[in-house]
């Protein structure tokens, strides 16, 4: 089924096209490389292999065809895959009974909210809706785009949305699995009741989870979808629908906390803007980050609680390698007060006037002195003191060490380190790395040590180069394998390191079927093959017939020596062997003289 898809997905689009949206891909012989968009490298590993509309990277071997890419890079299910090249590719829409059995479960929820949503957006101009229409005038966004933002509302009927899913003829397994009802004596009920609601998209720019916000006293404020097949409020995003374009043009993206900053950010001009669901960035995020920004900006609460947050995420985007830049709202609590209290120019003038992470330390060390009041000045002159004054406490200097041992490499720690002893003017501003290393020493137990960069690594099984002429003969040429297999038999293959590749090429052979890349690859997901085939597919090999004769007499020596160990490793007596030993020992060295080796003993 897999094979029938990526047939079909070839037709209609170049495989080049989807991995280049990630990676700057250059040609190399008839394949593309590219630094991988899966990990951080520096050095290209990343391989695009036109013929099979693959990928690989021999650096985190990692590979697959597109679809498996893109669940990878953009957190998607098979279908979403789908929709994601239909929105951005003009891939025609594929025949439903194509899908597996599980992704049609999938589609069907994925329906299922897309109904739900609609019956919201449709309520939000009823008349019982007057007061969430005048809420969003009040937060100052148009009529003329709720539409664009998906706004809608929910009755405060208790099953108004239940009913509407029932007379959409939805399936009855959906109700307890879409996370829109919770269940009460029996019965289900709606999730939200009098909400303004707001929808959740995924990458491929499907609705998988709503939002509400209350509009009346009820709690919490903000509700959203209880976690379902479709949606992990841990790996998603608020806004992505409108964001992901905007971040990929850009390279840049501006994380907030709310759900109306997120609006009206976009609103304002700042579509590469994404709401945290919650204070934490978790690893699906930053993997997500990692794969589709350079440049990350952190515009949070103006309070307490959203200078602890900002704290913990600057730790997060450590672990990722970014080196975050934090924007001070100079009105108000958050970027929304911004925009209802100011104008798009301050909140530009605070975006150019935003602090690079070292100096948000600054702030948020301050603030363990002064409180809120650190706001008030936030010149380095003016921090530098009351940084200092806080960091007398060990308490928070092992908090900033905490922060930076977060850092995926010891250059990136030592980097750290050395600019914020230079920003507290410690003399010289190496000793605080010094400092951290003897504190990283005392909690080596605690704190987990960092691996090195992740770089191109040689393959743990090396396939011996006369084996890849081999292969790459018989997949071209299989009548080969009589040449092969003369005067030893089928006994040879067993002798290689590659005997399941080369058993299966020779069993389809044997059946008359002939053998592609693509064959390969999905007979062998897994490694050492898998990585032997792509490394195949990269070289693409062309040996000539007396390379394949060398190659053959090679194989050949191998299997004459392994057969002559397992020979005296058998026997009781060497007298009962001898003679076999001896005929064995002539045939090497004619094997081996053939091949110009020579023997030594």
């Amino acid at each position: 089924m897999r094979r029938k898809w990526q047939a079909w997905i070839q037709e209609h689009i170049d495989p080049v096209d989807v991995f280049g949206v990630y990676t700057r891909l250059r040609r190399v012989g008839r394949r593309w490389a590219g630094l991988c968009p899966m990990h951080p490298e520096r050095t290209p590993s990343f391989y695009v292999f036109p013929d099979t509309g693959s990928c690989y990277c021999f650096g985190c071997r990692q590979g697959g065809d597109v679809i498996w890419f893109l669940q990878v890079v953009e957190h998607l299910d098979f279908a979403g895959a789908i929709r994601l090249l239909q929105d951005r590719f003009g891939l025609p829409a594929p025949p439903r009974e194509l899908l597996p059995q599980t992704e049609q479960r999938v589609v069907t929820l994925i329906d299922a909210l897309a109904l739900a949503h609609r019956y919201y957006q449709e309520q939000l101009f009823t008349p019982a809706a007057a007061h969430a229409r005048a809420y969003l005038l009040s937060r100052g966004i148009p009529e003329d785009r709720w539409t664009d933002f998906g706004f809608g509302y929910a009755p405060s009927d208790g099953d108004a949305l239940l009913r509407a899913m029932q007379s959409g003829q939805v399936p009855n397994w959906v109700i307890p699995q879409c996370g829109l009802f919770f269940e009460h004596d029996g019965t289900f009920r709606d999730l939200f009741r009098d909400r303004l609601i707001l929808p959740i998209h995924d990458a491929a720019g499907r609705v998988i989870a709503l939002a509400g916000r209350a509009l009346g006293d009820a709690t919490p404020k903000y509700l959203n979808s209880q976690d379902s097949p479709i949606f992990r409020k841990s790996a998603a995003f608020f806004g992505l629908r409108w964001a992901a374009p905007a971040i990929r043009q850009h390279r840049t993206v501006f994380l907030v906390e709310g759900y109306f900053d997120a609006v009206l950010m976009a609103l304002h001009g700042w579509t590469h803007t994404l709401a945290i669901m919650g204070t934490a960035l978790t690893d699906p995020h930053i993997q997500w980050l990692r794969r589709h920004v350079e440049t990350v900006y952190v515009c949070l609460d103006r309070d307490e609680a959203g200078l602890n947050a900002a704290w913990s995420i600057l730790g997060s985007l450590f672990r990722g390698g970014f080196w975050p830049r934090f924007v001070v709202v100079p009105v108000g609590k958050d970027p929304a007060d911004v925009f209802e209290q100011a104008d798009v120019a301050t909140m530009r003038r605070a975006i150019d006037q935003a602090l690079e992470w070292v100096d948000f330390m600054l702030v948020y060390l301050g603030a363990r002195v002064r409180g809120l009041e650190i706001f008030a000045d936030l010149r380095r002159e003016t921090l530098v003191p009351v940084a200092l004054q806080a960091l007398s406490e060990r308490k928070h200097l092992y908090g900033v060490f905490q922060q930076i041992a977060a850092l995926p490499d010891r250059t990136m720690q030592y980097l750290a380190t050395l600019q914020l002893g230079q920003a507290l003017r410690i003399d010289p501003p190496k000793q605080l790395y010094a400092d951290f290393l003897r504190w990283i020493r005392r909690n080596r137990k605690s704190v987990a040590t960092p691996p090195e960069p992740v770089e191109a690594t040689v393959e743990t099984r090396l396939l011996p180069p006369y084996e890849k002429w081999i292969i790459a003969t018989l997949i071209e040429h299989p009548e080969r394998f009589e040449e092969l297999m003369r005067d030893v038999g089928e006994s040879i293959l067993d002798s290689a390191e590659s005997r399941q590749i080369l058993r299966f090429l020779y069993d389809t052979w044997y059946r008359t079927q002939s053998v592609t890349w693509a064959d390969l690859l999905e007979t062998f997901p897994d490694p050492p093959e898998r990585d032997w085939i792509h490394t195949l597919m990269r070289e693409d090999l062309h040996p000539t017939p007396e390379e394949f004769q060398d190659a053959v007499h090679l194989l050949r020596s191998r299997h004459y020596r392994r057969l002559r160990q397992e020979i005296i490793r058998g026997a009781t007596q060497m007298t009962e062997v001898l003679p076999q030993v001896i005929q064995l020992v002539r045939e090497l060295l004619a094997t081996e003289e053939a091949a110009g080796l020579g023997i030594r003993w």
